[in-house]
């Protein structure tokens, strides 16, 4: 049965390795490759984009309205602040929620600045007298919003989360809601910049992946790092993926690896060094029970400081995705079913 499960393995490298030599060469015809070696560029610039902007007043909710990748920094926010006393939402929706009103911060944040569920969000926020800064390129959003940060364009938005997060976590620093140390940012960026690790990693995962549907698991706080790897997947790679957290796992998925099978699935955990103790040793239990099953992959965050973790765990995920987006000889950049769906809305 083992010598099976190895040469499983073996034809999906096999399949993976054959694909990049294949006649038909994969396709990078915007440089996403580039796009994701300068992230830790991207961060740098952004981290200079809200200087002197800030918001004054009582404070005691912090909403973040987006979709997609626009929506992706408002749960990076929400495990940033997890233990701050000013209780962040991330809303992906046509209204905030009904408790909005002058105590509210509201991030509308969309990338393109047309984004219509965004749009709604940002007039609801306004009607319910919420403070509103914007976080855009431009587009409608930029012209209606009355305190913005432009952010530059050119990029797809799942790329730009560079632009789409430290613009708001600056806003925040800058009201004195957040206390971001410098230390924190200086270790995320050296540790980012480490680039050739990531890909290095990211190219090995996607090797193992090979033909295989990934499933994707992390603690609950680095939950948002687990759904960034799924949705890089998705847009990336154009693959189905899912996601999920320890311990919540254990209590109804792992049921379902009695009737999975080696050859269509693939286990990825992202295990951090300051997860809980309990969680650690589920992830290593778990780990055995499931190995029968499917193979598990396992990623190490890097960094003592949380904003290195999450990022670093990110950065790992960007990388698997463009490397099984070669393999599967599709162009990494484009997203034709999601621009296609939008001309139909019209």
């Amino acid at each position: 049965m083992e010598a099976e499960q190895k040469a499983v393995e073996v034809i999906q490298i096999f399949l993976y390795n054959h694909k990049l030599v294949s006649s038909k060469m994969p396709i990078d015809s915007s440089n996403m490759l580039k796009v994701i070696e300068d992230f830790p560029q991207q961060c740098r610039t952004a981290l200079e984009l809200p200087k002197g902007i800030s918001v004054s007043g009582k404070i005691d909710k912090i909403v973040i309205a987006g979709m997609g990748g626009s929506a992706v920094g408002g749960d990076l926010l929400k495990i940033y602040m997890h233990s701050s006393r000013i209780p962040v939402f991330v809303v992906r929706d046509y209204k905030v929620p009904d408790f909005v009103d002058e105590n509210t911060l509201v991030f509308a944040v969309s990338y393109s600045g047309n984004t219509e569920e965004t749009l709604s969000a940002y007039e609801d926020a306004s009607k319910k007298r919420a403070k509103i800064v914007a976080v855009t390129s431009g587009g409608q959003l930029g012209s209606m919003a009355k305190k913005s940060i432009k952010i530059p364009s050119g990029l797809q938005p799942r790329a730009a989360l560079g632009y789409l997060f430290f613009p708001v976590l600056g806003v925040l620093a800058n009201s004195g809601i957040a206390d971001v140390k410098g230390r924190e940012i200086e270790e995320m960026l050296d540790i980012l910049s480490k680039t050739d690790d990531f890909k290095a990693v990211g190219e090995r995962i996607a090797k193992k992946i090979g033909l295989r549907t990934p499933l994707i698991y992390s603690s609950e706080i680095l939950s948002p790092v687990a759904y960034r790897w799924k949705t890089q997947f998705n847009e990336n790679s154009k693959v189905a993926a899912f996601h999920n957290s320890f311990s919540e796992m254990n209590h109804n998925e792992i049921a379902g690896y009695q009737n999975v099978n080696k050859s269509d699935f693939i286990a990825i955990f992202i295990r951090d060094a300051k997860d809980n103790e309990r969680i650690k040793k589920r992830m290593d239990i778990t780990k055995e029970i499931i190995s029968s099953r499917v193979d598990v992959e396992e990623i190490f965050t890097r960094g003592e400081h949380l904003l290195s973790r999450i990022f670093s765990g990110i950065y790992y995920g960007d990388f698997a995705s463009y490397y099984l987006a070669l393999a599967n000889r599709v162009d990494p950049t484009p997203v034709s079913v999601i621009e296609n769906l939008k001309k139909k809305l019209k």
